[in-house]
C-alpha cells in the first residue's frame, strides 16, 4: 500500500480508538475510513443513513462496499421529504438534514456500544459552505481526515493509487434544486432519471444537474466535460431532458477545479518582505465561541490569542505569524514564505473556527 505522514496519522488515531462507528456513504472520505479502520485492526461499525434523496444504486452500493470491506454495517431510511426544511429547502435545510442524520446514528452506535463515532470530513471541507457541520461538533462526531490535514485531493489521490473502489454519486439530490424552491419526490426522480441518462451517454464518471425555474444546467467534472461536446450526443440529450419537461437546458463550461484548492494564488498577496494570505470564507465567522475553542485547544503553534467581540475579530499569532480572523469570514496571516508556508499555517486554524447559523 501506497502510504503517506497523513495517511499513517489516520492510522494511528483509528488503533487509538480501536473501537468506532462510521458515518459510512461508500463515497471517497468514508471509503478511506473504512479501509484504514480495517487496516488498522479496529472493530468498525459502518452505519449509512438513506435520507430517500440520494441518486439511485446509492444504497447498494453502500451495501457491497461494506461487505466487500469486510466491515458490519447498519442502514437507517428516514424520507426527508417529509421535512419542512428540506422539503421547502431552506437555508437552514442542511442543519436539518445533519441534525437528525448524526442524531440517529449517534443513537444506533450508542445501542450497539460504540462510544466513538467518526465521518469523512477533511480539511477542505472547512473553507466550503456547509452549515451542517456545525452539527458535527453539535454531537460530538469526531473527523481523523480533519485532524491528520488530509485534504480532498490527497484523498482521491491515495484512493486511486491503490485502487480503492469507492462511490463518485453520494450527493444529497435536494442540493441540485435553487435555494427556497420546493422539493418535491417528482423533481429528486427527474434530476436522478436525468443524471443517470447522461452518465450512460456520454460515459460520465460524475454529473450534477442543477434546476431552477424548471431550467436544467449541467455541470460535468473536467475529466468529462470534453465528452459531452459531440453534436450527436448533445441532441440526444437536449431531446431526452425535453421529454423530462424542462423548459430550457443549459451546460455550464466552467472545468475550473478551484474548489479542491485550499488557497489560491489569488489569495496570496506581496507585503513587505513575505506573503500575506488574504483569505474569505463563504460564511459568517461566531467570534466568541472561535476564540473560545482556540483558547481551550491543545496547540503549541498558536499564541497570543485576543478575542475583540465588539469590533468582531480575533488577533493571533499562528507559527509565529500576526494573523487575524474576521466576524465576515475574512482570514489574514502575513510573513509566508511561500504558498506552502501559508497552507501549513492556515490548516492549523481551520478546524478551530466555528461558522455562524446559516439565519
Amino acid at each position: 500500500m501506497k502510504a503517506n505522514p497523513k495517511i499513517e496519522k489516520v492510522k494511528q488515531i483509528l488503533k487509538d480508538y480501536k473501537k468506532i462507528a462510521l458515518a459510512f456513504s461508500a463515497g471517497a472520505d468514508s471509503t478511506l475510513l473504512a479501509y484504514l479502520a480495517k487496516e488498522s485492526d479496529c472493530d468498525v461499525l459502518a452505519i449509512t443513513y438513506d435520507n430517500q434523496i440520494f441518486p439511485e444504486g446509492f444504497l447498494e452500493f453502500a451495501k457491497r462496499r461494506a461487505d466487500e470491506l469486510g466491515i458490519k454495517h447498519e442502514i437507517i431510511e428516514n424520507s426527508f421529504l417529509m421535512i419542512y426544511d428540506v422539503a421547502h429547502n431552506t437555508p437552514q435545510r442542511c442543519l436539518t438534514c445533519r441534525r437528525l442524520m448524526y442524531g440517529s446514528i449517534k443513537q444506533v452506535a450508542n445501542e450497539r456500544g460504540y462510544d466513538i463515532i467518526i465521518d469523512g470530513n477533511n480539511i477542505t471541507d472547512l473553507i466550503h459552505d456547509r452549515p451542517g457541520i456545525l452539527m458535527k461538533y453539535a454531537n460530538g462526531i469526531e473527523s481523523p481526515l480533519i485532524d491528520a490535514n488530509l485534504e480532498s485531493y490527497e484523498i482521491h489521490d491515495f484512493l486511486e493509487e491503490n485502487d480503492i473502489e469507492y462511490s463518485k454519486s453520494t450527493t444529497c439530490l435536494a442540493t441540485r434544486v435553487k435555494a427556497n424552491e420546493t422539493v418535491t419526490e417528482d423533481k429528486v426522480n427527474r434530476i436522478d432519471y436525468c443524471e443517470g441518462f447522461i452518465k450512460s451517454t456520454i460515459g460520465a464518471d460524475v454529473v450534477k444537474l442543477r434546476e431552477e425555474k424548471n431550467i436544467a444546467t449541467i455541470e460535468l467534472g473536467n475529466n468529462d466535460s470534453k465528452k459531452i461536446l459531440d453534436k450527436e450526443k448533445l441532441e440526444i440529450i437536449f431531446n431526452e431532458l425535453k421529454e423530462a419537461q424542462y423548459d430550457k437546458i443549459l451546460l455550464n463550461i466552467d472545468f475550473t477545479e478551484d474548489e479542491e484548492e485550499l488557497i489560491l494564488d489569488s489569495e496570496l498577496q506581496k507585503g513587505k518582505e513575505n506573503l500575506i494570505l488574504r483569505k474569505k470564507l463563504p460564511f459568517d465567522i461566531e467570534i466568541s465561541k472561535t476564540g473560545k475553542v482556540i483558547n481551550e485547544a491543545d496547540n503549541e503553534f498558536i499564541s497570543d490569542i485576543q478575542t475583540i467581540e465588539e469590533i468582531g475579530y480575533i488577533k493571533l499569532k499562528i507559527d509565529k505569524k500576526e494573523s487575524k480572523i474576521f466576524r465576515d469570514g475574512k482570514i489574514s496571516i502575513e510573513n509566508n514564505k511561500n504558498k506552502e508556508d501559508a497552507k501549513e499555517s492556515l490548516v492549523k486554524i481551520l478546524p478551530l473556527i466555528r461558522r455562524a447559523k446559516p439565519f
